[in-house]
């Protein structure tokens, strides 16, 4: 049936029956319903939430939405009380405070999960502090760092994404409930006593745009295409470092796949899944968009098309951040291989340049010093680090003696000792400000 929406909107049946509940505690309050009644109502609303659980709930099409199938199971349930339960509500604002339960606990879920998968990070960080790797730019080598500085500057995007799920839950906090079709009810109701009984600070102050609001989803897209992004970048980059030509990491088999015809392939299937899916997320993000770019106020049929938008969007997105948890924790840099990587010292060209800039050279002198040792390496298929104290001379009698021995890539993580560098103090010290933020605190 076309207008039909129980195929996809039986996912907020949780939402709809806590929703019911407080519902019918207030009627009861203001008198709107005996306590006879709302008894009744409560055991059969705890009826039909064993149903749900038990997958025997008997979801009828002809009721089209997942309201209407409560209500109709709980008439055929409870009788007459059922039929009072939609007292002084609509299912326009019904539908509004369902949905934004639903994004409550999708977005509570998803910072749970980056937590986790955060402290995935820091673990491996710790582990991981002194085993130094190439840092890129342009996907060319540019400077010494370290992996506990790489998977911390993962681990900050993810905080970031937590920290945007975390902000939907707070502007959340207004119970739309009560707003009725558009402009409230003449009935005596209680909204804040709703209100809280569902866990809302308040309620919201204008039902004609509470029940057609659906900015809090659009801001869970926006915050579900965020974090996608950076997982498929982060996959990219793994898929590359998976190859032969870079081998920098091991993925667990379990992760991988084989080929039909080639015996020797080990294929990042699920990396490659999280980075295409990633234009999914996108695409529900774009399609949510469309769906309220012309709408007039109040509320439009056409915010029945919202939910299933965000319905996939979100099992998509929970489904990618726990497998890249896991293959993020149990994954291994290869050190033998990045220590190859590391072996053509170029990497060492900007610490150069500043340790002359450290003897009086301005520093644009000293970049152009710097690449015409870089020219004069490459051309002779020198390193930086063979050279002797009379060649750096000749470019520059600025170097100190002897100075080629402190022209390391750990000495360059060592060096660079300030907030938010790699030197591995300071990314300790990022790490407790992190677990600080995840415990609260």
């Amino acid at each position: 049936m076309f207008t039909q929406s129980i195929s996809f909107d039986r996912a907020l049946w949780r939402q709809d029956i806590k929703g019911s509940r407080a519902h019918a505690a207030m009627l009861l309050k203001v008198g709107l319903l005996a306590h006879e009644e709302e008894r009744r109502i409560q055991e059969g609303l705890s009826r039909i939430e064993e149903e749900m659980t038990n997958g025997t709930f008997p979801y009828r099409d002809e009721y089209e939405d997942i309201h209407m199938n409560i209500e109709k199971r709980l008439f055929e349930l409870v009788g007459t009380p059922a039929q009072k339960l939609h007292t002084a509500r609509s299912r326009n604002d019904q539908v509004s405070l369902d949905l934004r339960l639903y994004v409550i606990d999708r977005s509570r879920e998803m910072a749970g999960l980056l937590a986790e998968f955060i402290r995935v990070l820091i673990g491996q960080s710790r582990r991981m502090r002194d085993l130094i790797l190439p840092g890129y730019t342009h996907l060319q080598q540019a400077q010494p760092i370290s992996a506990g500085y790489y998977f911390m500057a993962h681990a900050e995007r993810l905080l970031r994404d937590r920290q945007r799920f975390l902000e939907i839950d707070r502007r959340l906090n207004l119970s739309p409930l009560g707003s009725g079709a558009l402009a409230g009810t003449t009935l005596p109701i209680d909204r804040n006593h709703v209100a809280r009984s569902l866990g809302f600070s308040g309620v919201t102050g204008n039902g004609l745009d509470a029940v057609s609001d659906r900015d809090f989803v659009a801001d869970f897209l926006h915050a579900a295409v965020m974090l996608s992004l950076h997982l498929s970048g982060w996959a990219e980059e793994w898929i590359l470092w998976s190859t032969r030509e870079f081998g920098f990491v091991r993925i667990p088999d379990r992760y991988m796949t084989g080929s039909s015809m080639m015996p020797q392939k080990r294929n990042p299937d699920v990396l490659e899944l999280i980075r295409g899916k990633t234009g999914r997320v996108i695409g529900h993000y774009m399609g949510l968009a469309t769906i309220l770019k012309g709408l007039p106020l109040s509320y439009n049929r056409d915010l029945q098309e919202d939910k299933e938008h965000l319905f996939d969007a979100a099992e998509t997105v929970r489904q990618s951040v726990t497998l890249f948890s896991r293959i993020a924790g149990e994954s291994v840099l290869d050190g033998e291989r990045l220590r190859e990587a590391l072996s053509g010292d170029e990497l060492l060209a900007t610490d150069m340049a500043e340790d002359l800039v450290r003897e009086g050279v301005p520093f644009r002198e000293a970049h152009a010093i710097v690449g015409r040792i870089v020219a004069y390496c490459e051309r002779e298929r020198r390193k930086l680090a063979s050279l002797t104290d009379e060649e750096l001379r000749t470019f520059s009698p600025a170097f100190p003696e002897q100075y080629a021995r402190v022209l390391t890539p750990e000495n360059a993580v060592r060096r660079r000792n300030l907030p938010g560098g790699p030197a591995p103090e300071q990314v300790e010290v990022r790490i407790r400000e992190i677990e600080r933020e995840l415990d609260g605190r």
